[in-house]
């Protein structure tokens, strides 16, 4: 069992841990970010968004598959940066040999800015992240219907009657749920402001001790100071959800280094999933 973060109106159950094991379900969405090492929790989920192929974040793709096989679930929908769609068919199709048995699932490479439809009403789109392999993150979407201007106000009837006459009454409005960033440095958040304009905001917080910032830009991850000078640009989310955490803090190190050293802005909106 992962841990449980609530924010708003969704639920993130899972865990991150640098190097040991990331995998976020959010139940809501039928969506899982990266699979980790293939966890129960994850396992009803039909959506597999992978950011990149890191053992700690992919090592569970083929054990994902097969237990949804097991308990007569559908073929998993798995989406994954396009550089690497044919070395995960062909890590998938190893374990496949070695047990004798075959599974199905749907392999979706992704290009940055390119609108995936996941069910009616929710959608994703990605945007390149910077790590030490091909990454990407996801901004996950809500499309909903808004009545047009000019016809609010009506009665009932009225609009009824406008439909019968095939008048097209609303516009679709969309409404930026959750992004996932994964494993990155904090360059993407620069270059594409707009991934922290959805409600809830999950990225890596690798590195916290000032001693430990060259480490961060060496390995490709993200550092607290990286967040902190940047503290304005979260001002349109409402959850911050830290995770990715270094194996060399303990919870007790996080919390404590969160608590004096986020500023005003970022402690009321901010939870941590280690």
């Amino acid at each position: 069992m992962g841990r449980v973060v609530t924010c708003g109106g969704l639920t993130l159950e899972g865990t991150s841990v640098s190097t040991l094991e990331t995998c976020i379900a959010v139940r809501e969405l039928n969506l899982c970010f990266d699979i980790g090492k293939g966890p129960r929790y994850a396992v009803g989920m039909d959506h597999v968004l992978l950011t990149h192929a890191h053992q700690d974040h992919a090592v569970g793709i083929a054990l994902h598959i097969a237990s949804r096989k097991l308990l007569d679930l559908p073929p998993p929908l798995i989406y994954l940066p396009e550089q690497i769609v044919e070395d995960m068919r062909n890590l998938i199709s190893a374990w496949e040999r070695l047990e004798r048995r075959k599974t199905k699932y749907t392999l979706i490479g992704v290009r940055p800015g390119v609108r995936y439809d996941m069910r009616k009403g929710l959608f994703f789109r990605t945007f390149p992240t910077e790590h030490s392999l091909p990454s990407t993150g996801f901004q996950v979407f809500e499309e909903r219907r808004k009545l047009r201007p000019e016809y609010i106000g009506l009665d009932g009837p009225a609009i009824v009657e406008l439909k019968e006459r095939g008048v097209e009454i609303t516009d679709p409005v969309e409404i930026a749920v959750v992004t996932f960033i994964g494993d990155s440095t904090i360059t993407p958040l620069d270059r594409f402001p707009e991934m922290l304009k959805s409600q809830v905001v999950i990225m890596e917080c690798t590195f916290l001790a000032p001693e430990d910032r060259p480490m961060a830009k060496k390995k490709r991850h993200t550092h607290l100071a990286d967040i902190i000078e940047r503290a304005d640009k979260f001002a349109g989310c409402e959850h911050l959800v830290l995770s990715h955490f270094s194996t060399r803090y303990t919870r007790e190190d996080v919390n404590r280094e969160l608590a004096a050293a986020l500023p005003e802005s970022l402690k009321g909106k901010t939870k941590v999933l280690y």
